[in-house]
């Protein structure tokens, strides 16, 4: 098995290697998705224009058997996902009839929409009352005390916001708004503006919201580099330039944001919720290619060409820093897309990785930017020891794959030879007793940001035994659980909801990677491997799978770096184990 192992750990290797971008940066396509394809849809029907074929052959093939659509490429039927391409198609068949299109629309199933941002279009096109969306502003009282009720444990995990309503336009300039998350800040505002002309039309509201959406608008003519919020963004400038005074910028403003949404498009016709991931495919591909070269067995390529990339991907992370020291999703070079502690673990961690490979001395901006990202993260510390996404109390949460991920570059900071290091043992400590609580009482932990809970787990695992604690309950119950959760086929497999699907390459390479790390003997690691052997491709790559999560109402995503990343990850941990392992699985 070793040499079969090192055969697909050769070519996956050298497959990645062709996936480094000229600037240096490696970037997986993102796969389309329904909510980000409609919206894009949404407004060339709100200009009065009629949406490209490709769009609407986009939204027929990908039509399931039952008459629904998925929210992603797992394209499980979702009936908002639905309800929202229903709307579309039967707008555009009301300005150019076809008969395909008809017989499309007679087989969707019929219902009226539930979700307040499904809710949203209809009303645009006459279909709801505006006035129904939100709940009334004397409810914001009583908004603020379920707030308070979230933060006690238990009932914070229970009460959830209603997603059929959306809250009142007062809520802007508020505490409450203030202290909700990011992008559910930039997902309101737009809403608030289209709402409000459309109703109430206080010109004091909407000049204030106007502001704002004028102000955080990004220097590429995104707002947050995604698809949707870019897309609701325009839709309210749209509404502001028909409903308001007119304004040059309001024109200008459009125009840039259409032309970037264009760049969402994808060959296959539909729209990807986000531009790209590239800092974090750019940080994982580092640590894959140098968790690799530091093997040091005879799979491994040319060192100079090993070398010379990733020290280009190094590079590149080093200019797309931001001033404050993190990093952001995607790579700007200007700081205006804000960091978060995800982006700024991993790539702190990659350039500290980047090590292995310089043997050199390094360059004094390495050491800065390392330096920089380690402070960034102390910073962002929450006090209960856990990351969160963004700024800690801005309607953020801690998260164990992002908690486990600043453990990890913290712990590498330590091992390395960066000068003038901190000492980062109080951060290291907080964040595995907090990492060591969130276990749920069936074993895995639970993840935010890629499905779901083989993430989670395989990422707690993983921080805890690289911080020594290998032999706690806590780690044994993970495994235990990854051991009971792995189908029959050796892979693993769960949508972004937790629910378990068929194995995909991924959930099977993290998953696999965390047992040997926990046990290199593990027999259900040995299945994993066997199951990445059997899915590779000649060329040395796997067929991606739709597991990372923009969030649960619009869906995720498929990226085709994580399908080299992971099983290279996995494939390497085991060339690193013991020899009677290879015994073992030949006996």
């Amino acid at each position: 098995m070793k040499e079969e192992v090192s055969s697909a750990l050769t070519r996956s290797t050298a497959f990645l290697l062709t996936q480094q971008r000229k600037d240096g940066n490696f970037e997986g396509q993102l796969s389309s998705s329904t909510f980000p394809s409609c919206a894009y849809a949404w407004i060339q029907l709100a200009r009065g224009e009629i949406p490209e074929s490709t769009l609407t052959e986009w939204f027929i093939e990908n039509q399931n058997r039952d008459g629904g659509w998925g929210l992603d490429t797992a394209n499980i039927s979702n009936v908002e996902a639905t309800r929202f391409v229903h709307l579309i198609l039967d707008q555009v068949h009301q300005r150019t009839p076809h008969l395909s299109l008809q017989k499309v629309l007679a087989s969707i199933p019929k219902s009226a929409p539930d979700l307040a941002l499904v809710k949203l279009a209809y009303a645009a096109f006459n279909q709801f009352d505006w006035n129904e969306l939100t709940v009334p502003e004397n409810a914001l009282p009583l908004m603020k005390l379920a707030r308070q009720l979230t933060k006690i444990p238990l009932l914070g995990s229970r009460l959830k916001p209603p997603r059929h309503r959306l809250p009142p336009v007062a809520l802007f300039n508020t505490k409450m708004f203030d202290a909700l998350f990011i992008a559910e800040q930039h997902t309101l505002v737009p809403v608030f503006i289209m709402i409000e002309l459309n109703t109430a039309k206080r010109p004091e509201i909407i000049a204030s919201l106007f502001a704002w959406l004028k102000s955080h608008v990004l220097s590429d003519g995104s707002w947050f580099r995604v698809n949707y919020i870019t897309a609701l963004s325009v839709l309210a400038l749209i509404e502001l330039e028909e409903k308001w005074e007119p304004d040059a910028e309001i024109v200008r403003l459009i125009e840039s944001g259409i032309a970037w949404l264009h760049k969402t498009r994808n060959p296959d016709g539909g729209c990807r919720e986000a531009l790209n991931l590239n800092v974090w495919d750019t940080a994982l591909s580092i640590i894959a290619l140098t968790e690799v070269y530091a093997t040091d067995v005879e799979t491994v390529p040319p060192n100079d060409e090993v070398t010379d990339k990733v020290k280009r991907a190094a590079q590149w992370l080093v200019e797309h820093q931001n001033a404050d020291g993190g990093w952001a999703f995607s790579g700007l070079g200007d700081s205006t897309l804000p960091s978060d502690a995800d982006d700024t673990a991993l790539g702190t961690l990659a350039l500290i990785r980047s090590f292995h490979i310089n043997t050199s001395a390094n360059p004094p901006t390495l050491d800065a930017a390392i330096l920089r990202g380690i402070t960034w993260l102390k910073t962002q510390q929450v006090r209960d020891g856990s990351w969160s996404t963004y700024q800690p109390g801005q309607g953020d949460v801690g998260c164990v794959s992002i908690t486990a991920h600043a453990i990890e570059a913290l712990l590498a900071l330590g091992k390395s030879d960066v000068p003038d290091k901190p000492n980062v043992q109080a951060e290291i400590q907080s964040g595995l007793n907090w990492l060591r609580r969130q276990i749920q009482r069936d074993g895995y932990w639970r993840d935010l940001w890629l499905a779901k809970d083989t993430y989670g787990t395989a990422c707690a695992i993983a921080a805890l035994v690289k911080a020594g604690l290998a032999d706690i309950a806590a780690v044994h119950r993970g495994v235990e659980w990854l051991e009971h959760s792995q189908n029959a086929d050796g892979g693993w497999g769960e949508d972004m909801f937790g629910n378990p699907t068929e194995s995909t390459v991924e959930q099977t390479a993290w998953s696999t990677y965390a047992l040997l790390l926990a046990n290199p003997e593990n027999r259900a690691a040995q299945d994993g491997i066997k199951f990445l052997l059997e899915h590779q491709r000649e060329d040395g790559s796997w067929q991606e799978a739709c597991v990372g999560i923009y969030w649960e109402i619009i869906g995720g995503y498929a990226d085709p770096i994580y399908a080299s990343v992971f099983p290279m990850l996995a494939l390497n941990q085991l060339l690193r184990t013991r020899s009677q392992v290879y015994d073992t699985d030949a006996g």
